[in-house]
């Protein structure tokens, strides 16, 4: 199959293009249950298809013979590949973002223990192969569109001329890491996925058939009959033997067994426990209140416009439009250029020191030009003015208090540190140290790797930095005294060491037995609810089963999936059963409390002229869902036909983890598509 050419393209594409220094994947889910229906299949396959026809994929491919792997890459797919700076930098933003979602902080191990990070592996080497097979379908936007992409980024704007500054963008993407190489990469990789993206969707219309068959089943009226279930009809299971605890426990013991855990004895340093015991002198805060007087007051602040102006003459042209109202940013145009605008800023700053003189001894309302200026002329308008705000004593005690009494306690930690590593570095062991610096030696835990107790709740004293220092210690051993952050520091000795182990039978009787009952329980209710479904689908009608276990029969007629909402009390597994199940067929459900069993007692359809509205409204967004479905469903064979992988070893080092920690089949080193 011959190769065809590379499509070297141009066009206009509006919005901010994403740059590393601001790129996060997009965590997509699974593909929806609707796209693995034949006529999903079929069209998928076609689509895919698509790339195979370019000379993608396949045994049409010549190997990449010439691209070498990188050994310090987390994610290769053929000639794309992502560094373990770029993963970390991907991996905190994402992580930044779960932290905010959720209103809490999660660490990079508990990420880690729990997936989060193969999760973005995934994505990652989804969106890299994409990349892949574009550039190898020739789909390559050219590199006048991707320059002017790169125009269009704000960070790359100078801020008094308001003009594209080359210096300005590659001197923030050196502070970034980056450089202007990888970032039109990036750029490339994001055209040429959005344009195939709407390249697709403009050739792409969902058969009304399939639309019709969707209204068809949401209009379908269907009348049921269930009963509810109540637990309470199953006894109480009888006080398990020690035998049987000793068999529940053992076939729950991945479950059960309760993690290493350690006790340390530690010494602390807090600046933070020192600081309330600080008293501060009144004469120590007027001295500190007359050297910051200036930086507590508040300066005045001004919002001005600034239109940069070639000539005297259009300096006054511009003052005088300004005057009478018109849009700054329209005068500004018509001179051929852009307006500079400052809110409510301190003279300071304002770039040109001469035309922030001017400004400032204007009133508000004030317009003027031509103002002859550093960087040249300009015409101004004062549009606000806040006046300065001088700081009082009072005012500003509060703060300086807090500042002194921070330092004070700082300091002190600091020299009981002090005293305390010397006593250390002359031989005496850590409580003899610590008594010699007057601080307490304190027994804490056992806790695990993550600092938390016996009781399942984190301990306060122990941070990730003394947790991980006292799981990186052997039984036994110290640390030399660590830096736990301004004005904290610690030292510990690792008492003993705990192994993974089951709770004995005399500890954990209590938990044990009522886990044993209430599986006791939920086994034998399990089997009721079947039995009882088994009874209607023999024959047995839904009143007479109910009436044997003392059930109310509850009957609905015409119920309809695209009123679902009216019955979302009964839960989602009864929705999805009502709406599944044959008709004439049983089914069982959980329910809030228990279990509905019950029978599709019938089904019609609806009304054909409702069908035909619903077909047409529904049609679009379908069509929107299986599109998405679609180019996910590209994604995983770029993933398949580039052999895209990764290293997740390299992926935890990057993020600070030693993949020697990470236990079990998630600590599986490499990845691929699956």
């Amino acid at each position: 199959m011959r190769r065809v050419g590379c499509l070297n393209y141009t066009a206009h594409l509006g919005g901010a293009i994403r740059g590393r220094a601001n790129l996060g994947p997009r965590m997509t889910g699974s593909l929806r249950s609707s796209a693995r229906n034949p006529i999903g299949i079929a069209l998928m396959g076609a689509l895919i298809l698509v790339f195979l026809v370019l000379g993608v994929g396949g045994g049409s491919r010549l190997p990449d013979l010439l691209n070498v792997a990188n050994p310090d890459a987390v994610v290769t797919a053929g000639s794309h590949s992502l560094s373990g700076r770029e993963f970390a930098r991907i991996f905190e933003q994402q992580k930044q973002r779960l932290n905010q979602q959720n209103n809490q902080t999660f660490g990079n191990d508990f990420l880690v223990q729990n997936g989060f990070d193969l999760q973005l592996l995934q994505q990652i080497a989804m969106d890299q192969a994409e990349a892949e097979m574009l550039k190898r379908a020739g789909v390559v936007p050219s590199p006048s569109l991707v320059d002017a992409q790169i125009k269009q980024i704000p960070l790359a704007f100078d801020r008094v001329t308001g003009k594209f500054s080359a210096q300005q963008f590659t001197q923030f993407l050196a502070s970034q890491g980056l450089t202007l190489r990888q970032v039109q990469q990036d750029i490339t990789d994001e055209l040429a996925e959005r344009h195939f993206g709407m390249a697709v969707a403009a050739g792409f219309r969902m058969p009304r058939t399939y639309a019709a068959l969707n209204a068809v089943a949401a209009l379908q009226n269907r009348d049921v009959s269930y009963f509810f279930l109540n637990p309470a009809i199953i006894p109480k299971p009888a006080i398990p033997t020690d035998a049987q605890l000793l068999a529940f426990e053992k076939a729950h013991a991945a479950q059960l067994t309760r993690p290493e855990t350690r006790i340390i004895s530690l010494v602390r340093f807090s600046a933070a426990a020192i600081a309330p015991t600080i008293t501060i002198d009144p004469a120590q805060v007027q001295k500190a209140f007359e050297a910051q007087k200036d930086q507590l007051s508040t300066p005045e602040t001004r919002s001005i416009i600034q239109i940069p102006v070639k000539s005297a003459a259009e300096g006054a042209q511009a003052a005088a439009r300004l005057r009478k109202g018109e849009d700054p940013a329209a005068i500004a145009k018509s001179m051929g250029t852009d307006p500079v605008v400052y809110t409510d800023k301190k003279q300071s700053e304002v770039a040109d020191k001469k035309l922030a003189a001017a400004a400032f001894a204007m009133k508000v309302g004030d317009s003027e030009g031509p103002v002859e200026g550093e960087l040249g002329m300009a015409a101004l308008k004062v549009t606000k003015i806040t006046p300065a705000k001088a700081a009082t004593l009072e005012s500003a005690r509060p703060k300086i208090e807090a500042d002194l009494r921070q330092k004070a306690a700082q300091d002190k930690a600091y020299a009981l540190s002090e005293a305390f590593d010397t006593a250390r570095q002359g031989g005496a062991t850590i409580p003899a140290a610590a008594q010699k610096a007057g601080v307490a030696v304190q027994t804490v835990g056992p806790f695990t790797g993550t600092g938390v107790g016996s009781d399942g709740k984190p301990i306060p004293l122990i941070s990730d930095k003394i947790a991980k220092a006292a799981f990186s210690t052997s039984a036994g051993q110290d640390t030399d005294i660590e830096d736990a952050g301004p004005g904290e520091y610690f030292a510990l000795h690792v008492d003993k060491v705990l192994p993974p182990a089951l709770p004995s039978l005399d500890e954990a009787r209590p938990q044990l037995t009522q886990a044993y009952q209430v599986e006791q329980i939920r086994d034998a209710f399990r089997a009721k609810v079947e039995q009882l479904e088994a009874q209607i689908r023999s024959g047995k009608t839904v009143d007479a089963v109910a009436q044997s276990v003392g059930g109310k029969v509850v009957k609905i007629s015409g119920m309809q999936m695209i009123k679902a909402q009216q019955y979302q009390s009964m839960g989602r597994e009864f929705l999805s059963a009502a709406f599944s199940v044959k008709p004439g067929d049983a089914f069982a459900a959980g329910a809030p409390g228990g279990a509905y069993v019950g029978k599709i007692e019938s089904a019609s359809p609806g009304n054909s002229t409702t069908v035909a509205a619903v077909t047409d409204a529904v049609r679009g967004r379908i069509g929107q869902d299986y599109l998405r479905d679609m180019l996910d469903t590209v994604k995983m064979a770029s993933m398949r036909e580039t052999g895209a992988r990764w290293n997740r070893n390299v992926a935890l080092k990057s993020i600070g983890i030693d993949p020697s920690t990470i236990a079990g089949p998630k600590g599986k080193a490499t990845g691929k598509a699956q």
